[in-house]
């Protein structure tokens, strides 16, 4: 079976093929049997180079299937390519960050309305920020998710389970300041400070009063409308240049995940901890009974990650 390296000396040859004399037809095409003949008519293109390896992934891929051979070397490789992603850059800046919270803490509230539609955005972007939460966790999980348990040194602290992509369930820390967000906005919607166990409350309320699930895309549209109004702020102080205004327009909720991760980063809380608080990788089974770690966890979030309103 060929190796790996086989494999990148190939598509080097492919790219360039030597010697030219042996490889390389020039001239008029000539048939097959004619001893002048010679399989390519130049260098390959990129799409005719990745075409060859479609193919040459296909015949292993039969070659496996038939037991000819134990495994696709072009599968290894492209499993070592896919190592090599692209840093992260789809997150606010601090200038644009401090632009997004600066704009809602301007919202109207003259009216019962626009005191409602304030409580929502502050307490969506609390989620997605300080939660890390994705857009599809805020409208399929219930406040019923909160539940308090001591810590190692008897401290209560608060958590946030929930059910993510793939289903797979993730423990939150819910700091102290995201507590807070959430007391003021359930009492603007006329509930109990905080949340009980089972309580089917979505995390995200309509506006109305009514306690039915938001979509998907409304969400999107109030973040949408949270990063136009964050431009509108910038315009209005003359900070509106090019750069900020055309970040802001290719912004979404998952920025706010990826800032968060950032800020966490940048707040030196511990890898291990960004990575379950953003839930990049299952939790195992065991980690059910690392309260310790749970604890840890909890007190990085708590001073590494703060909205700061």
């Amino acid at each position: 079976m060929p190796s790996h390296e086989d494999l990148l000396i190939y598509r080097r040859f492919l790219a360039d093929p030597q010697p030219a004399s042996r490889w390389v037809m020039t001239g008029r095409k000539v048939a097959r049997a004619d001893p002048h003949w010679r399989p390519f008519a130049g260098q390959l293109s990129p799409a005719s180079e990745r075409q060859a390896f479609v193919i040459l992934k296909t015949l292993f891929a039969w070659l496996v299937n038939a037991g000819y051979l134990a495994g696709n070397p072009l599968s290894l490789s492209r499993q070592r390519a896919r190592k090599a992603k692209p840093r992260v850059t789809r997150f606010l800046e601090d200038d644009l960050w401090q632009a997004v919270k600066t704009s809602i803490d301007s919202m109207p509230r003259d009216t019962a309305r626009e005191q409602e539609h304030y409580a929502r955005v502050r307490w969506l972007i609390s989620l997605l920020y300080l939660m890390g939460l994705r857009i599809s966790e805020v409208v399929s999980n219930p406040m019923g998710g909160f539940f308090r348990r001591r810590d190692r040194e008897g401290q209560d602290r608060w958590w946030l389970a929930i059910t993510g992509k793939g289903d797979k369930e993730r423990l939150l820390p819910a700091t102290t300041e995201l507590m807070a967000e959430l007391t003021r906005y359930r009492r603007h919607y006329g509930l109990a400070a905080l949340p009980y166990g089972g309580e089917t409350t979505p995390l995200l309320l309509p506006i109305g009063g009514t306690h039915r699930t938001l979509t998907r895309g409304g969400v999107h549209l109030i973040i949408k409308q949270v990063f136009d109004n964050a431009i509108d702020h910038l315009q209005s102080t003359g900070e509106a240049h090019e750069r900020a205004t055309e970040r802001l327009r290719q912004a979404s909720a998952h920025w706010l995940r990826h800032t968060a991760g950032s800020h966490m980063m940048d707040g030196q809380v511990d890898l291990r901890y960004v990575r379950d608080n953003l839930g990049h990788e299952s939790i195992s089974t065991t980690s059910r009974y690392l309260h310790a770690d749970d604890d840890d966890r909890h007190r990085a979030t708590e001073v590494g990650l703060r909205l700061n309103w």
